[in-house]
């Protein structure tokens, strides 16, 4: 790297894993006497050697594109980069063709458990479900029950109208739903062809709402509510308790980066502005990243860009109003209380599958079933995928990733969603030069 740099390990609590390092953080960037300071998260990844890579790719670039940067050269940068443990949520090569055998979709689902439950007691007891999910109604009661215990804590009591709330807390269904609705639900929107819908009533279903269904709704069980269960086959099955892992997982990580981003990360924003008045603090993070960057900056002011680079969380996270109760986003703080001097800038992107993938399984699990699933008129969209909605502060008209060299037109303390269609071909497609550039001119706009 051609930066001075400096890493900092967060825990999973929230809490800095070693204070030494965020000494040592602090202490270089007063050393390196730069006048910006950039710091990067990193999201669905296994391991810290995962995380640098991503930062190596990324700074390579912004190398690469500041000689095309208008002001670049009046400016020098040193970077933080925040590791944590984050867990691999959802694999970009997770959509199916159709032609995938039954062995293939019971090794994926297998690996699948053993990357994404740390618990490994827990990861044996749902890997030896996998045989019986077809066949077994206990066996799928069990499997989703055991995924439940992963989800942290809902609170009961809704919040004051109003207020700053979750936009998109875990559906009820996924905490306390019949495992019998709750697993054909639970599909990708890559397997709609197939899937069957909710009893009484979603989008897709034929006149009365049950078409396809035999009495009570549950055509097709065999003895144990399984054998031909609902139409789909084995492998049909696994997809779905794919999918429930998805979602599943998907909840965990959005807690878990909710803390590391107002704990952790929040902590060393406070030190690196104690130390350095004079420098200017800048955001870059990906996927769970850019949750955790985004609940960082709710709680420190005197940020100067903020760049979010296909995000994992809610398009409605900065929105105002979002859902015509008067409550805003959990993170509408970052904007309404002007904790940005700068730009914010929000990559998204249809080619983004592995947002839309946990957000259509989260829509389908609340019942929002609707013809565009994951898309911005989808309760449950992603950022990454449709940008920041219902947000004031989103200059318009929008404007697409540029080209570098191309003139942007970045505006303080207004959100920039950038199309990013040309240039980010998939999730974690995000060190791209485009993207770097893009970056760069928001580290050194005024």
């Amino acid at each position: 790297m051609q930066f001075p740099y400096a890493e900092v390990e967060i825990e999973s609590t929230g809490a800095v894993h070693d204070e030494s390092q965020q000494r040592a953080a602090v202490e270089l960037v007063a050393a390196s006497r730069a006048t910006d300071v950039l710091v990067l998260c990193h999201g669905w990844n296994n391991d810290i050697p995962q995380a640098r890579r991503l930062y190596e790719r990324l700074t390579d670039s912004l190398t690469a594109v500041r000689p095309a940067v208008p002001g670049a050269a009046s400016r020098t940068l040193a970077v933080v980069g925040a590791l944590w443990p984050s867990i691999r949520w959802s694999d970009e090569d997770e959509v199916a063709g159709g032609g995938a055998g039954v062995a293939d979709e019971a090794t994926t689902l297998a690996e699948a458990i053993t990357t994404r439950i740390e618990d490994p007691v827990r990861a044996t007891l749902l890997t030896a479900l996998v045989p019986r999910l077809a066949e077994s109604a206990e066996a799928r009661r069990e499997f989703l029950d055991t995924l439940r215990k992963q989800i942290p804590a809902v609170p009961v009591e809704p919040a004051p109208a109003g207020t700053a709330v979750d936009e998109d807390p875990p559906p009820r269904a996924l905490l306390d739903g019949d495992p019998e609705e709750v697993f054909p639900a639970a599909g990708g929107p890559e397997f709609d062809a197939g899937l069957p819908v909710w009893p009484g009533g979603a989008a897709g279903l034929g006149p009365g709402g049950a078409a396809g269904l035999g009495p009570g709704g549950a055509a097709g069980l065999g003895p144990d509510g399984g054998a031909a269960w609902l139409g789909l086959d084995f492998g049909g099955v696994l997809r779905q308790a794919r999918g429930l892992l998805n979602v599943t997982t998907y909840y965990t990580m959005k807690d878990r980066a909710g803390k590391v981003g107002a704990g952790g990360v929040a902590t060393l924003l406070a030190g690196l502005a104690r130390a350095a008045p004079a420098v200017r603090l800048h955001l870059a993070g990906h996927s769970f990243g850019a949750r955790v960057l985004a609940a960082a900056a709710a709680r420190h002011r005197g940020l100067h860009s903020c760049t979010l680079l296909q995000g994992a969380f809610s398009h409605h996270a900065f929105a105002a109003n979002f859902n015509d109760r008067g409550d805003d986003g959990l993170f509408r703080p970052v904007l309404a209380d002007r904790h940005l001097s700068g730009p914010m800038l929000i990559t998204h992107t249809v080619n983004d599958r592995a947002v839309g993938l946990a957000y259509a399984a989260a829509s389908r699990l609340a019942r929002q079933v609707g013809a565009g699933l994951g898309d911005a008129n989808d309760p449950y969209g992603g950022i990454g995928r449709n940008g920041a909605l219902k947000t004031p502060e989103v200059a318009q008209p929008g404007v697409d990733l540029l080209e570098v060299g191309a003139g942007y037109r970045f505006q303080p303390g207004r959100v920039h969603n950038l199309k990013a269609d040309r240039f980010v071909s998939s999730h974690g497609d995000v060190s791209g030069g485009e993207v770097a550039y893009a970056l760069c001119c928001a580290i050194c706009s005024q």
